[in-house]
């Protein structure tokens, strides 16, 4: 019983990464609705560093517009600097992003340790025969990377093997059915 006070306590960032089209914000999503606990979007956190609506498209070619290098490192730093000062009040927290850099994922362990909270690290996969169409479908969806920048993106992401693995195609088990036994998350909208 009190093992079980103390992981109802635990503050908790979950950094759910991966490729374009492999279902990071669906299951960022599930998580939230299921754990009650906050998620911060890149694609969001982006566009609201624009000083856009985040349902308004911004396409660009890969590495251009508000995509640019210096865009996505601005846009991981305010990710981070939310998630800290969420974490710092006692509020779990979902970062919803690509995680695609050893050096992004260190940044975030960092904030992570800073408030002493536990970090989860869960890596979206599929098959590009499963992403690909889900790129090409999206409407009205606060992403704008297409085909082209998932293939881009893929050529440049680095090895992630820290993180546990989530197969997001629907074809097995893995990613299906996850529970999360042991550990209530508070819920906390406002970020």
């Amino acid at each position: 019983m009190t093992l079980e006070h103390l992981r109802a306590g635990t503050v908790t960032l979950v950094l759910v990464g991966g490729l374009p089209g492999t279902g990071k914000t669906a299951l960022a999503g599930k998580l939230a609705a299921q754990l009650g606990c906050t998620v911060l979007s890149s694609d969001r956190v982006r566009k609201r560093l624009a000083g856009v609506p985040a349902e308004q498209p911004c396409p660009a070619p890969w590495q251009a517009g508000i995509y640019t290098p210096a865009w996505t490192a601005r846009t991981y730093q305010e990710l981070l600097r939310r998630a800290g000062r969420l974490l710092a009040r006692g509020e779990s927290v979902i970062a919803d992003a690509t995680w695609e850099s050893p050096e992004r994922r260190a940044a975030a362990a960092a904030v992570a340790g800073a408030a002493r909270a536990d970090l989860v690290a869960l890596r979206c996969t599929t098959s590009s025969d499963i992403a690909q169409p889900r790129l090409a479908a999206r409407s009205g969806d606060i992403s704008d990377a297409g085909p082209a920048v998932a293939r881009q993106r893929a050529a440049e992401h680095a090895p992630w093997p820290a993180a546990v693995t989530i197969d997001t195609s629907g074809r097995g088990p893995s990613g299906r059915g996850t529970q999360w036994r042991g550990t209530r998350w508070r819920t906390a909208w406002a970020a």
